[in-house]
């Protein structure tokens, strides 16, 4: 899970323009390479990127408040129109404009607003890739367990048709009444079809996966990692004070706090004064004479005085969104302790429930033996077997299941944290 770096073939391989098909992917796949391909390509990350690059654009543009601003301008006339009283004339001119914002105190908040919010777009991203990887870990894992299910299920089928025939034997030979063929006929279909139910979910698993890694549904894919079990050596503690630290979301509604701290001051600045430095020049000539070039330097400083409450409906709703920003910031840290508590819980029953389906997988395969011993020594009935069959089959089932949860319920105290992948 944390060698993602494994998987750069495939990411120089399948990464392409945002506008390109889903990718055919033909050979085997591990959980780093999925995880690798989902933080790259994936749809809700691209769409993260774009929005980030998006905020990222924004921020650039707000800075044209504060910056010098330079235009080239040129005009041309040929008039001839003396019958308006207007002289036959001619002029040709380029005139070159430069202003100097002094004193813009709010441009400058405007700014800073525009940069954290970028900042936070950009933990956005950072919060998006981490739920990608682990909702990929968590499809990846559930087309390992559709897939050994499968083959558990086919496993079940095997032991029905044995027991069949065993039956067909003893029903030839007197030794038991034909109902119980029946019996083991109707547990073999049964069997069947749990299986047919197996291989769907296999399939229908693994066509999931393949849309969160955008593959084309067509592609092969060998899933080569089974389930990594992982020992957590962490306590619950030093993850929560990890989470607190480097949790997108905290730091996404840090930044968005101090962003609506910048638009508060941006709203009050709008009561100050503002000054710029504007400078022209020009160059040219006309037919009569008008002058080859000039120039001109001007400071202009403004001071609204009334305007209606428009200053003052902004500072009401800047103040409004700090508050709504303050609250979210103390909710995503809360937020923080209760993802980390429910996700160690988790894997505390995951650990736990692992350990009990091991010991009734040992005890169901146990119990079938004795009970097939029983029924060839003929001292046993045929209810015995069948019991000890579905005993069995669950349990084979159940230890993949418990298998799974475990290793979704490692991934999960690592997504709360938002550990690397």
């Amino acid at each position: 899970m944390r060698n993602a770096w494994l998987a750069l073939p495939l990411i120089l391989a399948l990464s392409g323009p945002a506008e390109a098909q889903p990718q055919v992917w033909n050979g085997s796949l591990s959980r780093a390479q999925a995880i690798a391909r989902v933080t790259a390509a994936g749809f809700d990350v691209r769409a993260a990127q774009a929005d980030a690059t998006s905020a990222r654009g924004q921020a650039i543009a707000q800075r044209g408040a504060v910056s010098p601003q330079v235009s080239v301008s040129g005009n041309a006339i040929d008039s001839h129109l003396p019958q308006f009283g207007m002289p036959v004339a001619t002029q040709a001119y380029a005139s070159l404009t430069a202003g100097l914002p002094i004193v813009n105190i709010a441009g400058h908040a405007g700014v800073r607003m525009g940069r954290l919010s970028a900042d936070a777009s950009s933990a956005d991203l950072d919060g998006v890739v981490n739920d990608a990887a682990f909702a990929v870990v968590k499809a990846y894992d559930r087309a390992v367990v559709g897939a050994a299910t499968a083959q558990a299920q086919q496993v079940s089928v095997a032991d029905q048709e044995a027991n069949v025939r065993l039956v067909e034997i003893r029903v030839r030979a007197g030794k038991s009444p034909r109902y119980e063929l029946a019996r083991a006929r109707s547990a073999l279909a049964g069997a069947r079809q749990m299986a047919e139910d197996a291989a769907a979910e296999r399939d229908e698993a693994l066509n999931d996966l393949k849309l969160l890694l955008d593959f084309e549904m067509t592609s092969n894919i060998k899933l080569t990692d089974g389930f990594a079990t992982p020992a957590l050596n962490d306590t619950q503690m030093t993850v929560t004070q990890r989470a607190s630290r480097q949790r997108p979301a905290v730091i996404a509604a840090h930044l968005r706090l101090s962003a609506a701290r910048a638009s508060l001051d941006q709203a009050r600045a709008a009561y100050l004064p503002t000054a710029a430095i504007a400078a022209q020049t020009y160059n040219g000539g006309s037919n009569p004479p008008l002058g080859g070039s000039g120039s001109q330097v001007g400071v202009s400083i403004t001071l609204p005085i009334v305007d209606g409450g428009t200053r003052h409906g902004a500072v009401v709703q800047a103040s409004a969104a700090l508050e709504k920003a303050q609250s979210e910031y103390e909710r995503q840290q809360l937020m923080v302790q209760d993802d980390v508590a429910n996700a160690w819980r988790e894997l505390q029953a995951a650990r736990q429930n692992l350990k009990t389906a091991r010991a009734a997988l040992d005890d169901a395969l146990e119990n079938l033996r004795v009970a097939r011993l029983r029924q060839q020594a003929g001292k046993g009935i045929q209810l015995e077997t069948l019991d000890a069959l579905a005993v069995a089959a669950t349990a084979r089932v159940t230890i993949l299941q418990a298998q799974q949860r475990y290793d979704v319920a490692s991934a999960g105290v690592h997504h709360a944290a938002a550990d690397p992948w």
